[in-house]
C-alpha cells in the first residue's frame, strides 16, 4: 500500500469511527489544502488533492476547536527550508551506489539561490525532492542507482504508465510530454548524471523550461538528512528505519515529518510530526505514560501519541492495514524520539 493509501484510510477511519480529534486533523487539513491549492496552481494531480479534501471534510465536520483556526487560505509559505547538511557523506556523484540506500539520506541537493525546497523523501530505493525553481510550477527530481526502482514509483499528476518509460534505453535526456489534467501538459525527463545513477525530472507546465532550471540547481556532490527535525533512537528487536518524507510546502505555518518502521512486509510502522501554526492548544491529559510523559492511545485503535509538542502531534500508527507491531513496541519507539526545540527553526534540527 502507498502512502497516499495509508492516509486515505485514516482519514477515513478517523472520520468514521469514535472521537474525532479536530487539533490534529487541523494540522492535517491546513498543510494538505495549502499544498492542493499550490499543486492545482501547478497543474499537477488529484491524487494529493483527494487526501486534502478528505482531511478537510473531516476537520471542518466535526467543528473547529475553540481556540483553532487555519492560516489564512489565501497565505502561502514564505520562508525557504532546506535540509540540514550531511558533510560526512559522499554525495551521488562520486558514489551512486550509496543513493537510495540510507533513508536517512539525500545524496544530493539544490542551490538554494536557484530553487525553494517544497519536500524530500528517500523511499524504496529512491530519493526525491520537490521544488519551485521560482516559475510557479513545483519540479520533482527524482535518483535512484537502479533504473528498475522508477518503475515502482508514480508521480502525482502523471500517468500510470509513465512507469513504462523507465528502460535503460529511455534515459536518453529528451523531454517527453504528456497530456495533462485539463489544458497544461506533463514533461519528463529521464537521463543518467553519471555512470550507475539514473535521475528522472518532472514538472506539469506549459513548457519543460522548470527543468532546464532544476537541473541548473542541482548539487550531486552534496549530502543532506532527510528525517530531521525528527529522529527516532530507539527500535523494537529486529526492526529498521525504511522510509522518510518531509512535506515542507507551507512552511513555515506547517511542517510534516513521515517516518517508516519495518520488521517485515506485514510489520510496519510510521511515525508522523504535524505541526501547524494554527493550533492554539493541544490536548494535556492522555491516558497512558511513556517514559513519564503523558501519552494518548486514540479510541479508534491501534495509534498512540506521545504529547508535550507545541502546536504539533507526535503519533505512531501501528496497525491496520499491517500487523506485528504493538503498543508497547510504539511506545518504545515514540519515548526515544528526538524532536527539535522549534520544528521551524532549522538551525535547531540538529
Amino acid at each position: 500500500m502507498t502512502d497516499l493509501d495509508e492516509r486515505i484510510v485514516r482519514a477515513l477511519r478517523e472520520r468514521a469511527e469514535g472521537t474525532v480529534d479536530t487539533d490534529r486533523l487541523t494540522a492535517r487539513a491546513v498543510a494538505g489544502g495549502k499544498a492542493r491549492r499550490r499543486r492545482r496552481r501547478a497543474g499537477a494531480g488529484a491524487a494529493v488533492g483527494l487526501v486534502a479534501v478528505l482531511g478537510l471534510t473531516v476537520g471542518t465536520g466535526a467543528g473547529w476547536r475553540e481556540g483553532v483556526r487555519p492560516p489564512h487560505a489565501a497565505a502561502p509559505g514564505t520562508s525557504a527550508v532546506t535540509p540540514p547538511r550531511a558533510d560526512d557523506v559522499p554525495g551521488a556523484a562520486s558514489r551512486p551506489d550509496l543513493v537510495g540506500t540510507d533513508p536517512q539520506v539525500l545524496h544530493f541537493g539544490l542551490d538554494p539561490a536557484r530553487a525553494r525546497y517544497l519536500g524530500w523523501e528517500v523511499w524504496s530505493g529512491v530519493e526525491l525532492v520537490r521544488a519551485d525553481v521560482g516559475g510557479g510550477r513545483a519540479v520533482t527530481v527524482e535518483l535512484t542507482s537502479s533504473a528498475a526502482a522508477l518503475m515502482h514509483g508514480v508521480v502525482n499528476g502523471l500517468p500510470v504508465d509513465l512507469s513504462g518509460m523507465t528502460v535503460e534505453e529511455a534515459y536518453d535526456g529528451s523531454d517527453r510530454r504528456h497530456r495533462g489534467r485539463g489544458d497544461t501538459p506533463s514533461w519528463v525527463r529521464l537521463w543518467q548524471p553519471a555512470r550507475g545513477l539514473y535521475a528522472r525530472a518532472t514538472v506539469t507546465a506549459a513548457t519543460a523550461r522548470e527543468i532546464d532550471v532544476a537541473l541548473r540547481a542541482l548539487r550531486l556532490g552534496d549530502s543532506r538528512r532527510c528525517g530531521d527535525p525528527v529522529r527516532l533512537t530507539t527500535l523494537p528487536t529486529g526492526a529498521r528505519l525504511t522510509g522518510c518524507r518531509v512535506e515542507a510546502d507551507s512552511f513555515p505555518d506547517t511542517l510534516r515529518v513521515s517516518l517508516r518502521v519495518t520488521a517485515s512486509e506485514q510489520r510496519q510502522m510510521t511515525v508522523s510530526f504535524e505541526y501547524a501554526s494554527s493550533i492554539a492548544s493541544s490536548r494535556t491529559e492522555g491516558n497512558r505514560t511513556i517514559a513519564g510523559r503523558p501519552a494518548y492511545r486514540y479510541p479508534q485503535g491501534e495509534q498512540l501519541e506521545l504529547l508535550g509538542f507545541p502546536k504539533a502531534h507526535l503519533v505512531a500508527d501501528f496497525g491496520w492495514p499491517f500487523d506485528g507491531f504493538t503498543e508497547q513496541d510504539a511506545a518504545l519507539v515514540l519515548g526515544g524520539a528526538r524532536v527539535a526545540e522549534d520544528p521551524i527553526r532549522p538551525e535547531t534540527w540538529d
